[in-house]
Protein backbone atom coordinates (compact mmCIF):
# COMPACT_ATOMS: atom_id res chain seq x y z
CA UNK A 1 0.00 0.00 0.00
CA UNK A 2 1.20 3.52 -0.73
CA UNK A 3 2.08 6.24 2.07
CA UNK A 4 -0.05 8.24 2.65
CA UNK A 5 0.59 12.22 4.43
CA UNK A 6 -2.31 14.72 5.44
CA UNK A 7 -1.56 18.30 6.38
CA UNK A 8 -3.54 20.42 8.49
CA UNK A 9 -3.25 23.80 7.82
CA UNK A 10 -5.28 27.49 8.21
CA UNK A 11 -5.40 29.71 4.88
CA UNK A 12 -4.28 28.86 1.54
CA UNK A 13 -0.63 29.21 0.80
CA UNK A 14 0.03 27.81 3.99
CA UNK A 15 0.71 24.59 2.50
CA UNK A 16 3.42 26.09 -0.18
CA UNK A 17 4.53 28.38 2.09
CA UNK A 18 5.64 25.55 4.57
CA UNK A 19 5.81 22.57 3.26
CA UNK A 20 5.36 22.96 -0.60
CA UNK A 21 9.02 21.24 -1.23
CA UNK A 22 7.60 18.15 1.00
CA UNK A 23 4.50 17.70 -0.93
CA UNK A 24 5.71 17.64 -4.49
CA UNK A 25 8.58 15.18 -3.20
CA UNK A 26 5.95 13.06 -2.00
CA UNK A 27 3.98 13.13 -4.81
CA UNK A 28 6.85 12.55 -7.06
CA UNK A 29 8.00 9.01 -5.08
CA UNK A 30 3.88 8.18 -4.65
CA UNK A 31 3.24 9.08 -1.26
CA UNK A 32 -0.62 9.76 -1.50
CA UNK A 33 -1.41 13.33 -0.13
CA UNK A 34 -4.23 15.12 1.27
CA UNK A 35 -4.90 19.06 2.62
CA UNK A 36 -6.71 20.08 5.50
CA UNK A 37 -7.25 23.73 4.91
CA UNK A 38 -9.31 25.21 7.82
CA UNK A 39 -10.38 28.40 6.04
CA UNK A 40 -10.70 30.29 2.77
CA UNK A 41 -8.22 33.22 3.46
CA UNK A 42 -11.31 35.97 2.93
CA UNK A 43 -9.94 38.19 5.66
CA UNK A 44 -6.28 38.43 3.89
CA UNK A 45 -5.12 41.21 1.78
CA UNK A 46 -5.48 40.83 -1.55
CA UNK A 47 -3.27 42.49 -4.26
CA UNK A 48 -4.20 43.02 -8.23
CA UNK A 49 -7.59 41.31 -7.58
CA UNK A 50 -10.91 43.23 -8.44
CA UNK A 51 -13.09 41.76 -5.71
CA UNK A 52 -16.15 43.37 -3.53
CA UNK A 53 -16.24 41.37 -0.98
CA UNK A 54 -15.44 38.79 2.01
CA UNK A 55 -17.15 35.95 -0.22
CA UNK A 56 -15.45 36.93 -3.60
CA UNK A 57 -11.89 36.73 -1.70
CA UNK A 58 -12.75 33.25 -0.23
CA UNK A 59 -13.48 31.88 -3.88
CA UNK A 60 -10.56 33.32 -5.48
CA UNK A 61 -8.36 32.53 -2.39
CA UNK A 62 -9.86 28.63 -2.78
CA UNK A 63 -9.49 28.69 -6.68
CA UNK A 64 -5.55 29.47 -5.79
CA UNK A 65 -5.38 26.85 -3.56
CA UNK A 66 -6.32 24.57 -5.97
CA UNK A 67 -4.55 25.61 -8.61
CA UNK A 68 -1.27 25.47 -6.13
CA UNK A 69 -2.36 22.07 -5.22
CA UNK A 70 -2.40 20.75 -9.04
CA UNK A 71 1.24 22.12 -9.21
CA UNK A 72 2.13 19.73 -6.15
CA UNK A 73 0.45 17.22 -6.27
CA UNK A 74 -1.91 16.65 -3.69
CA UNK A 75 -4.31 13.89 -4.00
CA UNK A 76 -6.98 15.09 -1.74
CA UNK A 77 -8.38 18.83 -0.32
CA UNK A 78 -10.61 19.70 1.96
CA UNK A 79 -11.67 22.85 2.74
CA UNK A 80 -14.30 23.61 5.59
CA UNK A 81 -14.24 26.95 5.66
CA UNK A 82 -13.65 28.02 8.94
CA UNK A 83 -13.65 32.26 9.18
CA UNK A 84 -10.69 33.77 8.72
CA UNK A 85 -9.56 35.37 11.17
CA UNK A 86 -11.76 33.07 14.09
CA UNK A 87 -10.17 29.53 14.52
CA UNK A 88 -9.05 30.84 18.17
CA UNK A 89 -12.60 31.92 18.82
CA UNK A 90 -14.16 28.66 16.85
CA UNK A 91 -15.31 26.04 19.22
CA UNK A 92 -12.50 23.83 19.87
CA UNK A 93 -14.49 20.45 19.23
CA UNK A 94 -16.04 21.84 16.06
CA UNK A 95 -12.80 22.25 14.42
CA UNK A 96 -11.29 19.10 16.42
CA UNK A 97 -14.36 16.67 15.08
CA UNK A 98 -13.80 18.09 11.50
CA UNK A 99 -9.97 17.59 11.52
CA UNK A 100 -10.21 13.65 13.19
CA UNK A 101 -13.47 13.09 10.41
CA UNK A 102 -10.55 13.93 7.82
CA UNK A 103 -7.71 11.55 9.16
CA UNK A 104 -10.30 8.78 9.94
CA UNK A 105 -11.41 9.32 6.03
CA UNK A 106 -7.61 9.44 4.85
CA UNK A 107 -5.98 6.92 6.51
CA UNK A 108 -2.54 8.45 6.91
CA UNK A 109 0.59 7.26 7.96
CA UNK A 110 2.01 10.87 9.13
CA UNK A 111 -0.14 14.37 9.97
CA UNK A 112 1.78 16.96 9.53
CA UNK A 113 0.66 20.54 10.90
CA UNK A 114 2.42 23.76 12.24
CA UNK A 115 4.09 23.67 15.83
CA UNK A 116 2.30 25.19 18.99
CA UNK A 117 4.49 28.77 18.14
CA UNK A 118 2.21 29.44 15.20
CA UNK A 119 5.20 29.59 12.66
CA UNK A 120 7.46 32.43 12.14
CA UNK A 121 4.69 34.97 12.15
CA UNK A 122 2.91 33.76 15.57
CA UNK A 123 -0.12 33.51 13.90
CA UNK A 124 -2.86 33.14 16.12
CA UNK A 125 -4.63 30.73 13.52
CA UNK A 126 -2.05 28.69 12.82
CA UNK A 127 -1.35 27.97 16.64
CA UNK A 128 -5.61 27.15 16.79
CA UNK A 129 -4.68 25.01 13.81
CA UNK A 130 -1.93 23.45 15.48
CA UNK A 131 -3.61 22.52 18.62
CA UNK A 132 -6.98 21.18 17.24
CA UNK A 133 -4.50 19.12 14.64
CA UNK A 134 -2.58 17.66 17.90
CA UNK A 135 -5.50 16.70 19.69
CA UNK A 136 -7.51 15.49 16.73
CA UNK A 137 -4.31 13.09 15.84
CA UNK A 138 -4.96 11.44 19.24
CA UNK A 139 -8.66 11.59 18.74
CA UNK A 140 -9.24 9.88 16.04
CA UNK A 141 -7.67 6.59 17.61
CA UNK A 142 -9.77 6.85 20.32
CA UNK A 143 -13.63 4.50 19.61
CA UNK A 144 -15.40 7.17 22.05
CA UNK A 145 -14.22 10.28 20.84
CA UNK A 146 -16.51 11.88 18.25
CA UNK A 147 -18.00 8.51 16.86
CA UNK A 148 -20.45 10.09 14.79
CA UNK A 149 -17.39 10.91 12.43
CA UNK A 150 -16.07 7.49 11.15
CA UNK A 151 -14.01 4.71 12.63
CA UNK A 152 -11.50 4.79 14.69
CA UNK A 153 -7.97 5.31 13.05
CA UNK A 154 -4.32 5.75 14.62
CA UNK A 155 -1.63 7.87 12.31
CA UNK A 156 1.39 6.66 12.92
CA UNK A 157 3.35 9.72 13.48
CA UNK A 158 2.66 14.15 14.31
CA UNK A 159 4.85 16.32 13.24
CA UNK A 160 5.67 20.28 13.88
CA UNK A 161 7.06 22.70 10.71
CA UNK A 162 9.80 24.34 12.22
CA UNK A 163 13.31 25.73 11.18
CA UNK A 164 17.03 25.78 12.73
CA UNK A 165 17.35 28.82 14.71
CA UNK A 166 15.49 31.74 14.67
CA UNK A 167 13.35 33.16 12.08
CA UNK A 168 12.37 36.83 11.00
CA UNK A 169 12.34 39.99 11.90
CA UNK A 170 11.26 38.90 15.53
CA UNK A 171 13.78 35.79 15.55
CA UNK A 172 10.94 33.51 16.35
CA UNK A 173 12.02 29.71 17.45
CA UNK A 174 10.32 26.88 16.47
CA UNK A 175 9.94 23.42 18.09
CA UNK A 176 13.36 21.58 18.23
CA UNK A 177 14.23 20.15 14.32
CA UNK A 178 14.73 16.33 14.33
CA UNK A 179 13.88 16.16 10.50
CA UNK A 180 15.39 17.97 7.62
CA UNK A 181 13.22 16.64 3.84
CA UNK A 182 15.83 17.57 1.12
CA UNK A 183 13.65 19.70 -1.60
CA UNK A 184 16.51 20.75 -3.98
CA UNK A 185 14.75 19.00 -6.52
CA UNK A 186 11.57 20.66 -5.91
CA UNK A 187 12.47 24.22 -5.20
CA UNK A 188 11.07 25.17 -9.02
CA UNK A 189 7.79 23.72 -8.36
CA UNK A 190 7.37 25.43 -4.99
CA UNK A 191 8.27 28.58 -6.84
CA UNK A 192 5.49 27.36 -8.98
CA UNK A 193 2.68 26.59 -6.76
CA UNK A 194 3.00 29.87 -4.90
CA UNK A 195 2.52 31.48 -8.25
CA UNK A 196 -0.60 30.06 -8.62
CA UNK A 197 -1.61 31.95 -5.49
CA UNK A 198 -1.53 35.18 -7.55
CA UNK A 199 -3.02 37.32 -5.02
CA UNK A 200 -0.81 36.96 -2.24
CA UNK A 201 2.38 38.07 -4.45
CA UNK A 202 2.64 40.84 -2.22
CA UNK A 203 4.21 37.99 0.75
CA UNK A 204 6.89 36.89 -2.52
CA UNK A 205 9.76 38.40 -0.19
CA UNK A 206 8.40 36.51 2.73
CA UNK A 207 7.89 33.28 0.48
CA UNK A 208 11.77 33.24 -1.18
CA UNK A 209 13.26 33.30 2.36
CA UNK A 210 11.49 29.48 2.67
CA UNK A 211 12.70 28.39 -0.70
CA UNK A 212 15.65 26.75 1.05
CA UNK A 213 17.55 23.29 0.35
CA UNK A 214 15.45 21.51 3.01
CA UNK A 215 12.19 21.67 4.25
CA UNK A 216 12.67 21.13 8.35
CA UNK A 217 10.32 19.37 10.69
CA UNK A 218 10.10 18.08 14.72
CA UNK A 219 8.73 15.26 15.53
CA UNK A 220 5.93 15.49 18.06
CA UNK A 221 3.86 12.40 18.45
CA UNK A 222 3.38 8.63 17.50
CA UNK A 223 6.11 6.12 16.65
CA UNK A 224 9.50 6.97 17.49
CA UNK A 225 11.76 8.32 14.93
CA UNK A 226 14.66 5.81 14.80
CA UNK A 227 17.72 8.24 14.85
CA UNK A 228 17.94 11.80 16.61
CA UNK A 229 18.29 13.30 12.73
CA UNK A 230 16.60 11.40 9.87
CA UNK A 231 15.56 12.60 6.39
CA UNK A 232 12.33 11.36 5.79
CA UNK A 233 8.52 11.84 7.12
CA UNK A 234 8.34 8.30 7.23
CA UNK A 235 11.58 6.77 8.54
CA UNK A 236 11.37 3.67 10.85
CA UNK A 237 7.53 2.91 10.08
Amino acid sequence: MPRTLLAVFAHPDDETFSIGGTLARCHAEGVRTALFTATDGEAGRTTGAPVRDRAEVAQLRRRELLAACGVLGVDRIFTPGFPDGGLPATPADDLVAHIVRVIRDVRPDVVLTFGPEGAPNRHADHRAISRAATAAFFQAGIRTEHPVEGAPFRASRLWFTSWTGGFGAAAVEGTPVTCRVDIRAQQALKRAAFAEHRSQQHHLAEFEATVTDVEEYAFAAGIPQPAPLVEDLFAGL
